[in-house]
């Protein structure tokens, strides 16, 4: 059976809204309803595995066609549970072996490839060396690849990516074009995230930072790409 994980909380809604509330989510979905119930496996925001069982065991339907079937579903009732790096391989062994797999594996031995640095030094020092600036970091899927400054921005980098996703998901639907860049400010500092290609750019500035220039500096190295 698959991990129990850590819950998180229970959801009412579509299965598209509901992976859009955490668009980097590693974990299960467990399903309940009047007419049956199963499971949807995430990592880092993809499904998976899925399965759905109707109340009676009329039917059972595994992988593609259950995960169909549940975003075809007008409302779902979800509990959801976290998942440790653990819990993920375990969650990986059961549905494989219960053949509900939505997504092809890697063959054995190969792992997935990881994207190669985009930006260079010269690029990271031009933005790092605005006034105020303390640190720039570029990331992928949470993990810091580059980084400079006199701050710890890595262990901001997987929440920043996810509130960068929701940024994104919220100019889409209020039909404002592509988001170029994201700004958070407190009494004590600002920092900045934007897209640069496949990766993204965090800049954590001190109070007093010019914004202006920082944000024209990272707007040149977006247009490059």
């Amino acid at each position: 059976m698959l991990p129990e994980g850590t819950t998180l909380g229970k959801m009412q809604s579509t299965l598209a809204n509901i992976m859009t509330v955490s668009p980097g989510f590693t974990g299960a979905l467990t399903i309940t309803g009047p007419d049956g119930g199963g499971f949807l496996v995430v990592e880092g925001g993809q499904p998976i595995a899925a399965r759905f069982e109707e109340e009676e065991r009329v039917y059972i339907i595994n992988g593609e066609k259950a995960l169909d079937y549940l975003y075809g579903r007008p409302t779902l009732d979800c509990t959801m549970m976290a998942y440790t790096p653990e819990e993920l391989d375990a969650a990986w062994e059961y549905c494989r072996d219960s053949g509900c797999l939505a997504v092809e594996e890697e063959p054995d031995g190969e792992e997935p490839a990881s994207p190669e640095p985009m930006m260079s030094e010269e690029r990271l020092a031009q933005i790092g060396k605005q006034p105020g600036v303390i640190a720039v970091s570029v990331f992928h899927e949470g993990f810091a690849l580059q980084s400079i400054g006199n701050a710890d921005v890595e262990q901001v980098a997987a929440v920043a990516e996810d509130l960068l996703r929701a940024g994104v998901k919220i100019v889409s639907d209020m039909e404002m074009g592509d988001l170029n860049q994201m700004i958070l400010e407190s009494p004590d500092g600002k920092l900045i995230i934007a897209p640069y290609g496949d990766l993204y750019i965090c800049v954590f500035t001190g109070p007093d930072a010019h914004l202006g220039l920082i944000r024209l500096a990272i707007r040149g190295i977006q247009e490059e790409t």
